[in-house]
């Protein structure tokens, strides 16, 4: 019926909502979803699935992310990074896996990893 994937991402365990204006940093673990603005730097243990009226100005670390909105800043992702249709990002990523659907956008550098840990990289 449904996959271990999908099985996950219906689990949100922080929801920012449409409405929401943080300014400031966030960082926890869970399954995230952002349909707000963040203006500070996002460090987050686990999943990041940004909706299509998200706006971040953040610079972004986390396991894997979702990205349907924008984000000003740099990615880093340990696992993998979906650019979905609408989704943008102005500024450069590191990943282990890179997946951008048609529509999707993204301007910057682009650095590949195949070490298990994406922070291992940038020390």
């Amino acid at each position: 019926m449904f996959n271990e994937k999908e099985k996950n991402l219906n689990k949100i365990e922080t929801l920012i909502g449409e409405k929401c204006l943080i300014n400031g940093s966030l960082s926890g673990e869970g399954l995230i979803k952002i349909d707000g603005t963040v203006d500070g730097d996002i460090l987050w243990q686990d999943e990041i699935v940004l909706g299509k009226n998200s706006s971040c100005r953040s610079n972004i670390s986390c396991k894997s992310a979702f990205i349907n909105g924008k984000v000003e800043g740099n990615v880093i992702c340990d696992n993998s990074l979906t650019i979905e249709s609408s989704g943008r990002i102005s500024g450069d990523i590191t990943v282990k896996n890179l997946i951008i659907k048609e529509g999707g956008s993204f301007d910057g550098k682009c650095t590949m990893i195949t070490t298990k840990n994406a922070s291992e990289v940038l020390e």
